[in-house]
């Protein structure tokens, strides 16, 4: 398998990785800003046009500059979950994405969404941005729409983490 290879995602890892952030920096109510944790951690989180054959992409991690890259015309919901996700990158599979194997996250679905980093990077951005621990305080009582302002994430992924932890 190599330093590229991954058989199957490692969601214990993923957790673990994002209660260490959580720790680290005290995070204990939401909304959780994953552009200060990066900045924090000492990468660089930019904003930028993507034009051309790029403008589809939703972001990218660049390994080299140690900077996220994410596309300003992207609605602002869906930067923060890019953030968090090329965060998870980042933090999960430095090597990996020094790789040719490593993909940019497309809105458009031409990404392999089924490819075991991107699967671990994914769980990494909504455990990152949605916690469990979280949830528990908020979560009875509260619609997604209110759900979905409180944690600063859109409605479909605030409905993907109820599914997830509560089975709802």
């Amino acid at each position: 398998m190599g330093v590229t290879g991954l058989a199957k995602p490692n969601y214990a890892a993923v957790k673990r990785a994002v209660r260490r952030l959580h720790d680290e920096f005290d995070i204990t109510a939401p909304p959780v800003n994953p552009v200060e944790i990066a900045r924090n951690l000492g990468v660089d989180v930019m904003f930028a046009k993507f034009g051309g054959d790029f403008q589809n992409i939703s972001g990218f991690y660049d390994c080299e500059d140690n900077a996220i890259y994410v596309n300003r015309d992207e609605f602002p919901l869906r930067q923060t979950f890019t953030v968090a996700h090329e965060l998870g990158h980042q933090i999960l599979h430095s090597e990996w994405a020094k790789s040719e194997d490593y993909k940019m996250l497309m809105r458009d679905g031409d990404y392999s969404g089924n490819e075991p980093h991107e699967k671990e990077a994914n769980a990494f951005a909504a455990h990152l941005l949605v916690p469990r621990f979280m949830l528990d305080q908020y979560w009875k009582g509260s619609t997604v729409e209110s759900l979905s302002k409180l944690f600063a994430v859109s409605v479909p992924m605030i409905k993907n983490r109820l599914a997830y932890e509560y089975g709802v």
